[in-house]
This record gives structure tokens, sequence and C-alpha cells, in this order.
């Protein structure tokens, strides 16, 4: 008899255990694959510091995922995870500074706890965070995830170097719905009980313990920018350029260039409303000298137009021309290392890199015959107008 009601009474504190705690359920951006939890015990909640618990689930096809804490990169305290290829994950705080990798962050504060590791093809991370002081314990907090689809990284390194994301997205968690009575993992105990526990859906949306804020610009943008950008400076302008020594029509090298003109500045404002959005606009290398190179070749157009009107008026070159032609070819190459700071910033994989280095340098081994094409045939009419002057001098 006492062994049952030992037995009973542990089984109601077993179920008011559970009952307190508030887990949040599986927040799963997009309804995808990649899963979040939280949860904040009272005794955090109440003096406004302590530990807080969350949990980060992503399959074991994902490279690395992520979650940070913030609206945008820049400044954000940042957690990835990915596999050590032990069967288990690593997992690497991180501090954002802008839209580059995140480098490693040392935090005694931050611990992987039990039930993390490799389950039934997912990577999963059961997080205690004690010094994650930004946090309104009480209210509501915004966060960012990201994640990258490929191999596995198979790594133990806490700096092991990282690929940019697939996918991104923005979001805010309401912590006042999310506290829980004891100060202990909740994810080993409620995993199996919990109703959005992989449930694969945006529960929390519904709940308002959860609210999706956005992620800014999409990647659909940065990707927009970059391939634009790079037709502009590696073919468009090049194209453009070689036009005039070719087929000595200044009609259609003018046009050909204006419409790469208004092309660069469609994907100048794409990289904007990206920067902007992910906030580093101007506090990057790649950024800055995009902007400057940009705003410089606005006064080509007018430079051009003087070089035409000069060479009517007088038919040779003059010193507007040169200005004109040895401008232009310096921000063309200003704006091709440009795009080679882009893709760095933007951790583009070797394939892109290998694929942007091998058409820029067979344009720019174009454009150098180009020009010495254009050289030798203006040698070759100087010789043949050279005769006819010295004819009409005679006479």
């Amino acid at each position: 008899m006492k062994s049952t009601i030992g037995s009973l009474l542990a089984s109601t504190a077993a179920l008011y255990a559970r009952g307190t705690l508030a887990v949040t359920d599986s927040f799963c951006p997009n309804s995808g694959d990649v899963c979040f939890r939280w949860g904040v015990p009272e005794a955090s909640s109440s003096s406004g510091s302590g530990n807080i618990y969350f949990q980060i689930e992503a399959p074991t096809s994902t490279t690395w995922a992520g979650v940070g804490i913030g609206s945008s990169m820049t400044g954000s305290e940042m957690f990835l995870i990915y596999q050590d290829g032990q069967g288990n994950v690593t997992l690497s705080p991180r501090n954002g500074r802008g839209h580059v990798m995140p480098q490693h962050s040392q935090r005694s504060g931050v611990e992987l706890l039990s039930g993390s590791g490799i389950q039934d093809g997912k990577m999963i991370a059961n997080i205690r965070c004690s010094d994650c002081d930004s946090l309104d314990l009480q209210g509501s907090n915004s966060w960012i995830a990201a994640w990258k689809e490929g191999d596995s990284l198979d790594s133990t390194s806490l700096s092991e170097s990282i690929q940019i994301h697939d996918e991104h997205t923005g979001f805010d968690v309401d912590f006042a719905q999310a506290s829980m009575s004891s100060d202990t993992n909740p994810f080993t105990s409620t995993s199996s009980t919990d109703s959005g526990s992989g449930s694969g859906t945006d529960s929390n949306s519904d709940s308002g313990v959860v609210s999706e804020s956005g992620g800014g610009a999409s990647d659909t943008v940065l990707l927009a920018h970059g391939i634009i950008m790079s037709i502009v400076f590696i073919a468009g302008y090049p194209l453009g350029s070689m036009l005039m020594p070719l087929i000595g029509k200044w009609l259609f090298h003018a046009g050909w260039q204006l419409l790469v003109f208004l092309g660069m500045w469609a994907g100048f404002a794409l990289g904007y409303v990206y920067a902007r959005d992910g906030g580093y606009f101007w506090n990057q290398t790649h950024t800055q000298m995009g902007t400057i190179v940009v705003a410089l070749i606005g006064l080509q157009p007018v430079l051009g137009w003087a070089h035409h009107r000069y060479f009517v008026n007088h038919g040779q070159r003059g010193i507007i021309s040169h200005v004109h032609i040895w401008f232009g070819r310096s921000l063309m190459i200003l704006g091709i290392i440009n795009g080679g700071l882009g893709l760095q910033l933007a951790s583009a994989s070797k394939a892109y890199i290998i694929v942007y280095s091998v058409i820029a340098g067979i344009s720019a081994l174009l454009y150098v015959a180009t020009i010495c094409f254009g050289g030798l045939r203006r040698t070759a009419r100087t010789k043949q107008m050279s005769p006819q002057m010295s004819q009409e001098e005679q006479r």
C-alpha cells in the first residue's frame, strides 16, 4: 500500500513539474526542418538576469545552423552548430560584425547540455546561457537565424570557417510566455510531451510567443546584386569600351555604355537595400569602395560627351579624351577588384570565385588585345594621311 501511494505521489509530482514548464513550442521558420525552442526559469525572469535555455534542431543535411540575439548580423550574439564528425555537435559562440563570416568569441557562460548530439538524422543542441545579458527576460526580444545546406563540416574547431547561409530570417520571442518553474535543462524532460516539438510548423506564430519580423532583404536580392554587378564590370563596360576600336561608331559605344550604366545603378540599388537592411552599409570595404566607384562612374557620361565634342571640332583626341579613357579604365579595374571583395564578403564558394576570376581574366586579355588593335589601326591611318598632307604641302 505504501509503495502504491509512493508511486502515485511520484507520478503526480512528475506531472506537476511537467505542467509548470512552459518551454515554447518548436518554431520552424518557413515551415522547414530547422527549428528552435526557448525556456526562461522563473528565477531568471524575476531577477532580470540568470540562465536561459534554448534549443537548435537541424537536419544532418545542413552544413551549419545558427541563431543570434539581435535584429541584424551587426553586433549580434550568435550560436552556431555543426557536426563534429564523432556523432556529436560543435557549439560555436560567435560575434556578428556585419555581413561577413562571424568570428568565434570565447564565452564561459555558454554550455552545451545533455541531450545534444546527432539523433534520428538531426543535429540537436540544448544550450544554457548564463551571460546573455542583453536579453529582456520579461519581455520580447529580437532574434535572427540562418542555415546552410550541404556537406557536414565534421569539425570540433570553434572557429571553423563557414560559407554564407542559404536561408535566413528574423523574429521576436516573447520571454514573458516562455517562463518555466525549474532552472534545469527542459528539453530532455519535456521533448516527448511538448505539443510543438518536431511539428515543423510555425506554431508559435499563432500562440504569440514567436512572431516573425522578417530577415531583411532576401538572399535573392543579394544574388541578383552579385550577378548584375559582375556582368556590368567584367563584361558590360569592357565590351562597350571595345566597340570604339573595333567598329569606330561612337553611337554604338555610347548606347551600349548607357544600358550598362543603367544596369549598374539597378545593381547598386539592390546591394544598398541588402546592406542597409543588414545594418552594415558603409561598414565594410566592399560597400565603401562600391559606392565610391559607382558615384565616380556617374561622371563618365559627361566626360564622354566632352570627349566627343572635342573630337568633332578638332578631328583628334585632346586632354579631355585621355581623361575620359583612362578614368574609365581605372574605374573598371577597381570595379572588378571590388567584385572580388564582394565574393569574399559573401563567403562565396571556390567555384564562384574561380568562375569570376576566369571570366575577368578573359575579359582583360580581350580588352588589351582590342586596345593594341585600335592603336595599330590609328597608326596605319596616320601613315596613310601623312603622304597626302605632304603632297598638299608640295602643291
